[in-house]
């Protein structure tokens, strides 16, 4: 029988009181940095006594995920809070200059968590990588710029912050800071493309895996419009400086209204995105060359399902409308591929995830269904209606098994060259 015992881990800024087993450790919810509502993240330096560590952490406050009819309800009755900026942390117990991969939920920057039992990188971690998961700011909390008040950015900066944390503290559970692999899906994705040609990320990661990237959103000419009306409806309240102090829900209702004004300007599907052209994202005319530069110097490893856009098909305002996702990932998962590697001069490994659950036949290989193969159990996806079907928790531990080794040797600098992963019942990775 396996026994649990809490330990203390000693970082560069304090104490910290995790869970440690006869394989692995965990800690939860260690704060990375702490904000004040629309203020920059101030990185979390010293702190006295001893932090807790052993128990789920918060989620960003947020709405229900439109989502919720692909994926369940993933965030539970998990505590909402704005003083969510924390990472969690798996690592073997043998840990010595292992590995690190970090984790950026999707969710469109507006839903999510990172310590989310569907998130959780046990798995990855029992392969001898020190995994990181991370919780940022969402919506209107970080990514509204509204002036006078609230910069751009905001939930992108917690996410440099967290990725300096990792830098200055991995060590202290086994971790190479020198070797640092970022993946994420969705919006997760987009964070990830974001940080290649951010300005000061250049030595915080060393690869990537980019699952589900909407590179279509990046082609949106509106997109300068739709932010500029978003911020000047929210300027339109009674006063602006009502909006530090308002209550939560009055800042949620504010983000289902905004929703609909950027809908009204843009059919994007991600209206609460990082802002290019506002610290520290460059100008769009040097968003390729950025890329460019920084794809050459780190691997890249990317992928979609074969079936994005039907997750998507119940937001459309009737059945003739095509749904949002198509606009964000320019109607082709391989035209995403072959834009890239025009871009760079050559076609980067890449994987498509084909296997969906028998008589599943509405959503068939669905935005997410890369997911439960990589994070989390079956017992934390059982109820995903992504994943009804007779044979589903059969093919996600079997499967799942090896696409966790996948993702793990990439992580380990496996060279996969030009390589296309298919993904479906029969894969295995040796």
């Amino acid at each position: 029988m396996e026994t649990t015992e809490n330990i203390t881990i000693h970082l560069p800024g304090g104490a910290i009181l995790a869970q440690k087993n006869d394989k692995l450790i965990r800690a939860r919810g260690i704060k990375y940095a702490h904000a004040r509502r629309f203020e920059k993240p101030r990185a979390a330096t010293c702190w006295d006594g001893v932090q807790d560590c052993t128990q789920p952490a918060s989620v960003c406050v947020q709405n229900p995920s439109r989502l919720g009819p692909v994926t369940g309800n993933l965030e539970g009755n998990r505590i909402q809070s704005e003083e969510c900026l924390h990472v969690s942390v798996v690592a073997p117990s043998s840990a010595r200059a292992a590995p690190v991969m970090v984790f950026l939920h999707g969710g469109a920057y507006v839903t999510g968590g990172g310590d989310v039992d569907a998130y959780s990188p046990h798995a990855l971690a029992s392969r001898g990588v020190v995994a990181v998961t991370v919780t940022y700011r969402l919506g209107v909390f970080g990514y509204l710029p509204i002036p006078n008040l609230a910069p751009a950015n905001l939930g992108f900066l917690d996410q440099i912050e967290a990725l300096r944390w990792v830098q200055k503290n991995i060590e202290a559970f086994g971790g190479d800071p020198t070797n640092v692999t970022l993946f994420g899906q969705s919006a997760g994705a987009d964070a990830i493309y974001c940080l290649m040609v951010a300005d000061d990320t250049e030595d915080l990661f060393h690869r990537a895996i980019m699952q589900s990237l909407p590179l279509g959103r990046l082609s949106d000419e509106n997109r300068h419009e739709m932010t500029r009306t978003m911020s000047q409806h929210a300027i339109q309240r009674p006063s602006i400086e009502n909006l530090a102090t308002a209550p939560v829900s009055a800042l949620l209702d504010l983000q289902k209204q905004l929703l609909g004004v950027a809908r009204s300007v843009s059919p994007a599907l991600l209206p609460f995105v990082p802002v290019f052209g506002q610290y520290p994202l460059p100008t769009e005319d040097r968003i390729s060359s950025r890329f460019i530069s920084a794809a050459r110097r780190k691997a890249l490893f990317l992928g979609y399902t074969a079936d994005e856009g039907t997750a998507f098909r119940h937001f459309a305002s009737s059945a003739q409308d095509p749904p949002y996702f198509y606009n964000l990932f320019q109607g082709s998962t391989d035209g995403v591929i072959e834009q890239i590697s025009r871009e760079l001069g050559q076609v980067p490994p890449s994987y498509e995830v084909r296997w969906y659950p028998k008589g599943n036949n509405d959503l068939r290989a669905t935005h997410c269904l890369e997911l439960p193969f990589i994070l989390g159990d079956w017992y934390a996806w059982k109820e995903a209606p992504m994943l009804q079907g007779a044979n589903s928790q059969e093919v996600v531990e079997k499967v799942g098994a090896a696409v966790k080794d996948l993702w793990v040797a990439f992580a380990r600098g496996e060279d996969f060259a030009d390589r296309k992963f298919i993904i479906d019942e029969n894969f295995h990775f040796p």
